[in-house]
């Protein structure tokens, strides 16, 4: 275990320079780069010195850690620890989608968009910090919307969705109504239907991954 550290993963973060376009996330998860330069999601994601993808994660003080993503490789901020990636804001949206990774989530407005909808991962696995955060998101929307669980297609992430929709049932909020939409085939995510849907991206130069930080649950 790494001791937390959250002045170490600030610094190492403003290291790192907002992309939007990524060798990886577009060739090989076939995400577009319209999307990764959105305005919802612009400054989102980040690259590292060794060319991972970055993805901020922050808790009720701020930056609090980031997932760490490339070929053959999934890792987290040393010192940091986990609190929700999340999209940009808008004062309309009516929809809020839980994914298990940032990746998942930009998937799945890849396939179902909708233009008032703001997007979260939680990284796996819920830390017990987590189930706060995700509350206060859900207080945050406005009264009439929905709250989405987009979820793996397997018994971890069937567990995650119970975690959600305990935490919005027990929100004490009315007027909001909340869904589980997983894959359709048993073990997939949502970048995996993404990726059997979309054609690979045109070639564009490419990083050798290194590892950085600790791994996490592959699949994530």
């Amino acid at each position: 275990k790494t001791a937390k550290n959250r002045m170490q993963v600030e610094t190492e973060y403003r290291r790192m320079q907002d992309v939007r376009r990524h060798p990886y996330l577009e060739r090989e998860r076939r995400l577009p780069a319209d999307l990764l330069g959105s305005e919802r999601f612009a400054g989102r994601i980040r690259a590292d010195a060794h060319g991972n993808a970055v993805f901020p994660h922050f808790d009720e003080q701020g930056l609090c850690g980031y997932e760490l993503k490339n070929r053959n490789f999934t890792g987290f901020a040393k010192g940091g620890e986990k609190g929700l990636w999340f999209s940009h804001t808008k004062s309309d949206d009516d929809r809020l989608v839980f994914a298990e990774s940032a990746i998942d989530a930009l998937s799945y407005a890849v396939l179902h968009p909708a233009e008032h909808s703001r997007y979260a991962s939680i990284g796996g696995e819920p830390n017990p910090k987590q189930p706060a955060l995700i509350k206060a998101a859900v207080l945050k929307m406005p009264a009439g919307s929905e709250i989405i669980s987009a979820m793996d297609c397997d018994d971890p992430g069937r567990n995650l969705s119970q975690v959600i929709g305990q935490v919005v049932e027990h929100s004490g909020r009315s007027g909001l109504s909340f869904r589980v939409h997983s894959p359709a085939k048993e073990g997939a995510d949502w970048n995996d239907v993404l990726k059997a849907r979309r054609a690979p991206a045109p070639s564009l130069p490419t990083a050798r991954p290194r590892r950085s930080s600790s791994p996490k649950r592959p699949g994530l």
